[in-house]
């Protein structure tokens, strides 16, 4: 489960969908921009969840 957790946030990470933009095809201006809203707006409240759950799961690991 931390796993997949830790994959989601890469793969959610700004820095990995500007590359990804860049390699569609997007100017370098334009992909920057996306990436500073989508990290603003979206990429912090998933990263907070991520980490919550990271760290619920290795909780529970410690404790059974």
């Amino acid at each position: 489960m931390v796993d997949k957790m830790l994959q989601i946030q890469h793969s959610c990470n700004p820095l990995h969908l500007y590359c990804r933009l860049i390699e569609k095809g997007l100017n370098k201006k334009l992909s920057m921009g996306i990436c500073k809203c989508y990290g603003v707006l979206i990429y912090s409240g998933l990263a907070w969840c991520t980490v919550l759950t990271v760290e619920i799961c290795r909780f529970v690991k410690r404790i059974t």
